[in-house]
C-alpha cells in the first residue's frame, strides 16, 4: 500500500515484488440531512411557546465511497465508453421513510 510521508504528504509507492498487487484502501462515507435538524433555541415574546414539530422530519441519505488514491470513486472517461450501462460515479442519495424508498 502506498505511504505518505512528510509535511505535504507526498505519496511513496510500494515497492512490489514479481506477482505482488498493490492494495488500495477504500472507505465508505455516509451523511443523514434532516428537515428539521436546526437550531433548538428561538426568539420569541415573553410568555409565548413557539410550537415544534415533534420529529426530525424527512431525511435525505448520502452515500459515498472515497479512495486516497483517487479520491471520489468513479470510472475513466474511457471506463464509461466502455461499460455504458454502468453508473459513472459511486455515489447514492435515499430518502428515507414510509412512502419513500425507505432503507
Amino acid at each position: 500500500m502506498a505511504k505518505y510521508v512528510g509535511d505535504d504528504m507526498k505519496c511513496v509507492p510500494p515497492e512490489l515484488k514479481d506477482g505482488e498487487k498493490e492494495h488500495i484502501l477504500v472507505t465508505h462515507d455516509e451523511c443523514i440531512f434532516y428537515a428539521n435538524d436546526g437550531k433548538k433555541g428561538i426568539w420569541a415574546p415573553n410568555g409565548e411557546l413557539l410550537l415544534r414539530k415533534k420529529g426530525n422530519g424527512r431525511s435525505i441519505m448520502v452515500s459515498e465511497f472515497l479512495s486516497g488514491a483517487c479520491g471520489w470513486l468513479c470510472l475513466s472517461q474511457e471506463d464509461i465508453i466502455k461499460h455504458s450501462t454502468v453508473p459513472n460515479e459511486a455515489h447514492v442519495y435515499l430518502t428515507s421513510g414510509k412512502n419513500q424508498e425507505g432503507y
